[in-house]
């Protein structure tokens, strides 16, 4: 992915984290995310089961000679289309069922994204390297998953805020991890291109080649 697909996606993690933030003392928040999660499953579902009708439509009038989708993939297309279109009504329509689970789906996320980022600290972003206090933004990214993923108290409706405040922060921590790994990119970029060029016969130059921003 480019530069500005990486930046965007960390500013829509960033603003959602403050959205979060803003809005977890709302008593309705998480039903409200719940059933806006069923609208999205919904809406693409229907626009497939639309889609695999009209194909099908075709396909049928089409005389020629022209490669058809099997049997097992039209059965995958249909039960998915189906089965996210039944699954966002529920969650539409029976939204404090899927609370306890949306909690799970966050703290299973938000786990995987320290780790993503202690990976890149420790090892994807070589040969730069960054600042020992950096690898504090995956730790607490890390430490707040299982919280969210340990703690009984938290399934609670009373406590649904903190669960919502956690998040938030998990977001806000992710999207600076991005942030300071970016700069050591750069400082590492900048510090290749201030080096004199010396010819050499090593075809081995990944230690110096120039990381992608």
């Amino acid at each position: 992915m480019k530069k500005s697909g990486f930046t965007l996606i960390n500013l829509i993690i960033l603003g959602i984290g403050i959205l979060f933030i803003a809005a977890c003392r709302r008593d309705d928040f998480i039903h409200s995310l719940v059933f806006f999660t069923g609208i999205g499953f919904i809406i693409p579902g229907v626009v497939n089961v639309f889609s695999l009708i009209r194909a099908s439509r075709k396909t049928n009038e089409d005389a020629t000679d022209r490669p058809r989708p099997s049997t097992w993939s039209r059965f995958t297309n249909w039960t998915v289309s189906t089965a996210a279109v039944v699954l966002g009504a529920m969650m539409c329509f029976t939204p404090e069922t899927f609370r306890t689970p949306l909690i799970y789906i966050f703290a299973l996320s938000i786990f995987f994204g320290g780790l993503y980022h202690t990976y890149m600290m420790l090892r994807g972003l070589r040969p730069a390297k960054v600042e020992a206090w950096t690898y504090a933004f995956p730790a607490a990214i890390i430490i707040i998953a299982c919280i969210l993923f340990f703690l009984k108290s938290l399934r609670t409706p009373d406590n649904q805020s903190t669960v919502i405040l956690l998040t938030g922060i998990s977001m806000i921590l992710f999207a600076t991890a991005s942030f300071f790994e970016s700069l050591a990119i750069r400082a590492y970029n900048r510090y290749l291109a201030s080096q004199p060029t010396i010819p050499t016969t090593d075809t081995n130059t990944t230690d110096t080649a120039q990381l992608p921003e």
